[in-house]
């Protein structure tokens, strides 16, 4: 899936018209299956963004990535739901550590990739996939690597952890701790399938 950013602080703020390509790895798909490659170019240089909506009465269920129609219920989209969340709030919390200048929000951009990358993976049902399916929303191990450099990075920039952590004074780190709690969310909802 493209993941389109548009303008400044909190999205919008003042830059509705200015938006670029964040996340590429997945491409949407369009009417009738067509890739976005396939699809005719507009003559206008504002990058087409896609649809959010399928006109496809959904009556309470939802189609995964492999189409297979499923009660909005499910736990596949539990896992997805979650997996947005944490990548709100990710967003959230990273806007208030910008303002407060720390130079980590690159990285909480990248997790908010790989997060999409996760719901794709999440909405595609190995029950329901073929091998192309599976090919296109298959993991690398660079992504986990990458991470698992970066706590080690921070966490040696931390005093020994004695004691447990409360969450006060700093809005940041209110939000962090909600990050901390949805990530493990997902893995749970999966688990229970």
């Amino acid at each position: 899936m493209a993941v389109w950013v548009f303008g400044g602080r909190l999205g919008l703020r003042g830059h509705l018209g200015v938006c670029r390509l964040l996340c590429s790895r997945f491409q949407s798909r369009g009417p009738r299956g067509e890739e976005d490659g396939d699809r005719p170019q507009s003559s206008s240089k504002a990058p087409k963004i896609p649809k959010i909506y399928t006109k496809t009465g959904d009556k309470g269920f939802s189609s995964t990535f492999t189409g297979e129609r499923r009660p909005k219920d499910d736990q596949v989209f539990e896992a997805v739901g979650t997996t947005d969340e944490l990548s709100s709030a990710i967003g959230f919390a990273m806007e208030l550590i910008t303002e407060k200048g720390h130079t980590f929000a690159e990285e909480l951009q990248k997790i908010q990739c790989t997060l999409q990358d996760v719901g794709s993976a999440l909405a595609t049902p190995r029950s329901s996939a073929r091998e192309a399916h599976l090919k296109r929303t298959a993991f690398k191990e660079e992504p986990i690597m990458e991470l698992e450099q970066w706590i080690d990075k921070y966490s040696s920039q931390l005093p020994p952890l004695t004691a447990f952590i409360l969450p006060t004074q700093r809005l940041p780190l209110h939000h962090s701790q909600v990050c901390s709690h949805e990530r493990g969310q997902p893995r749970k909802n999966i688990q229970e399938e």
